[in-house]
This record gives C-alpha cells, sequence and structure tokens, in this order.
C-alpha cells in the first residue's frame, strides 16, 4: 500500500478529509474579504510546538475580532494531530485558518455568522540557510488590526516580499514609523548592537510571534526602537518565527553580517 502524500488531507469543521473533496462557498468571507485569523504550527515529527502559545493568540484575536471559533483547543489539537499523523515522523507545518463564514454581499459583520475551520500541512525543511535582506517601502499600520493579529489579510507582506526579491534580496523588511522598521514579511527581525539582542516593540508594527514573544519573556532579547541607522551598525540580524526558528541574515541592504552560530546560540535555548 502507498502511504498517501503529504499535504493529501486536511481538517475541515472537524473531519479529516481530502482536499480534493473540499468546497469553499462563494460567499465565504474568508475568501472574499480575507475576514479571518491563521496560525503556522510546526509538527516537529513528534509534537506540535508551542500549540498553547498558538492557541492563545487565535483566541486572543478572535475575541478582539469578534469572531467565533466553532471548537474548542483540545478538539482543534485532536484534529491535527489526526492531520500530522500522516507525515510518519516528517517535520510539517501546520496552517490552521478561522474564517467568519458566508455572508452577503458588503463588508458589515453578519447577524448570526457560521465561521469554518481549516487545517492543512505541508513538509518544511529541517534547516534553513541564512537569508539577503533589504528595506522595503511597505509601511505596517501602526495599531491596526491587520498588524496586531494573524489575519488572512496579507497582502502588503506579499507586495513587500515582491519588492525585496526586484532588488535582488531574499526577503524584505518593512517599515515601521518615524524611520524604524517593524517586521519582516513572514517573520520578526531581531538585530544584535554590542552584543545585546533587540527588536522592534508591537507598538511599531511587529507582529506578536510566537518565538518572539518566548524570547523577550525569557530576557535574551530587547524590546526597543529599531531605527534604519542601527541596519547600518548592527553586528547581526536574523528572523524568527514557528517555522523558521532563528534564521541568520547574512546580508542587510547589501551589507555582509555575522552568521556565525555561536552568535544564535542563546536564543536557540528556547527551542531545547
Amino acid at each position: 500500500m502507498i502511504a498517501s502524500p503529504l499535504g493529501d488531507h486536511c481538517w475541515y469543521n472537524g473531519q479529516l478529509t481530502r482536499m480534493s473533496d473540499i468546497r469553499i462557498d462563494p460567499t465565504d468571507r474568508g475568501f472574499t474579504l480575507g475576514d479571518g485569523l491563521f496560525e503556522t504550527l510546526l509538527w516537529t515529527g513528534q509534537e506540535i510546538r508551542f500549540f498553547e502559545d498558538h492557541m492563545a493568540r487565535l483566541g486572543h484575536g478572535a475575541a478582539h475580532l469578534g469572531l467565533a471559533i466553532p471548537f474548542d483547543i483540545a478538539a482543534i489539537e485532536q484534529g491535527l494531530f489526526e492531520l500530522a499523523s500522516a507525515s510518519v515522523g516528517q517535520r510539517a507545518a501546520l496552517r490552521l485558518m478561522v474564517t467568519r463564514g458566508t455572508g452577503p454581499r458588503g463588508i458589515k459583520v453578519p447577524d448570526n455568522p457560521d465561521p469554518n475551520v481549516l487545517a492543512t500541512i505541508a513538509p518544511v525543511a529541517t534547516d534553513f540557510a541564512p537569508v539577503a535582506v533589504c528595506v522595503v517601502d511597505v509601511w505596517r499600520a501602526r495599531g491596526a488590526p491587520s498588524s496586531r493579529f494573524k489575519t488572512l489579510s496579507y497582502v502588503d507582506n506579499i507586495m513587500a516580499l515582491s519588492m525585496a526579491q526586484a532588488k535582488g534580496a531574499e526577503d524584505g523588511l518593512m517599515r515601521g514609523p518615524e524611520d524604524s522598521i517593524g517586521c519582516g514579511t513572514s517573520a520578526n527581525v531581531m538585530i544584535q548592537s554590542d552584543g545585546i539582542w533587540q527588536t522592534p516593540p508591537l507598538e511599531d508594527g511587529a507582529l506578536p510571534g510566537i518565538v518572539r514573544g518566548r524570547l523577550v519573556r525569557a530576557g535574551l532579547v530587547l524590546e526597543r526602537r529599531i531605527h534604519l541607522a542601527d541596519l547600518a551598525t548592527c553586528e547581526a540580524a536574523c528572523f524568527t518565527n514557528a517555522i523558521v526558528g532563528v534564521r541568520p541574515i547574512q546580508a542587510l541592504n547589501g551589507r555582509a553580517l555575522d552568521t556565525r552560530p555561536m552568535q544564535y546560540a542563546a536564543l536557540r535555548t528556547i527551542f531545547s
């Protein structure tokens, strides 16, 4: 018997089913308006890393957006484990999405929304090579829900990545207020200056990342505004998120940075 390819199945509204059998309603607000939230979780092959942190962030965002989640945490965890079982020990990314469900034309929230929940799985690398990064002219909207929560509205991030790649970089840094930076297109950014790791505060448009939060709470990274001028003098920099972990930045705006493993050893202790 040949095993199904990883990514062939999904968990949709409480049922494990084939991706090819899923039909998204054309009036689903996640599809028409990006009205929903998502989390991307790492399946290590044995566990869902930082599952509780992801659920706390999802719940926080849902509460602020008035978005009901029709399954409790235990049911979601069980569904993700069922989906991950197809990986046969392989590392994978689990993407959990909650949409507000269907609705009539217009942006007004329906009186009785019926949310949809979808989880998919895809293989991911075990290691991520250092990346070349540049600043792009896309600004994180300070205080906006699209910056504060993991919404399905990702057009700013998509454009920022495309702009960076057009400049010959592999990823981009999005701007914050007053000549500062906010975050990367799909990860938080950290820089090291005078031996101290720092990351932009949430008030400057940084997404409240899972790894970022753990690093700050552990006292390994300091929150402070990072100006564009700081990028010209920092010794090292990296991206962090639940999938890549700590990914060194080898070049920042064309300037080479230190990517020796010893520079990132302290940050990586949160994964041990």
